[in-house]
């Protein structure tokens, strides 16, 4: 009788760790999965700047290409004013269309042409003091953030 109690119990411990190991695996990989993505696997490639020049005040038009490397689910851009880590701010950023375009914002995988952006904030700030981040769902889990400029 005593050995179906240790039996037992070594059992009951064995299920216990085994379970705080898959719930320790699960927590690294939502922790880590987003920066490793981000850092090694970027949905688009880093962009390059066709032509920029001044806007009507305190904004930049600018068109640009990249290359898309992964087939994932557009969902935003966000362009900020600032350096990171110390001090920026998001700045408004609307996606202008050419005539007649009405394709959707998700773009196959390969080289692309996008703008006219109208990015609002000056010329010489946007060349020297900010930075754009592109956000794709790529898979159920998490979404994924691509640093895009610089």
């Amino acid at each position: 009788m005593q050995n179906k109690f240790a039996a037992f119990g070594v059992s009951l411990i064995k299920m216990i760790c085994g379970s705080i190991a898959f719930f320790s695996l699960i927590f690294t990989v939502f922790a880590v999965g987003p920066a490793l993505e981000t850092r090694y696997w970027p949905v688009v490639s880093k962009v390059e700047i066709i032509s920029i020049e001044a806007g009507v005040g305190d904004t930049t038009i600018v068109r640009a290409a990249f290359r898309k490397l992964r087939d994932c689910e557009y969902v935003g851009t966000a362009w900020y004013e600032g350096t990171r880590p110390d001090n920026f701010e998001r700045v408004s950023m609307t996606v202008l269309r050419e005539p007649g375009d009405t394709s959707s914002p998700s773009r196959p995988v390969g080289q692309q042409k996008a703008g006219p952006w109208v990015i609002g904030m000056p010329l010489d700030s946007l060349l020297n003091k900010s930075f754009a981040q592109l956000t794709h769902r790529c898979h159920p889990f998490w979404m994924t953030t691509t640093n895009f400029f610089p």
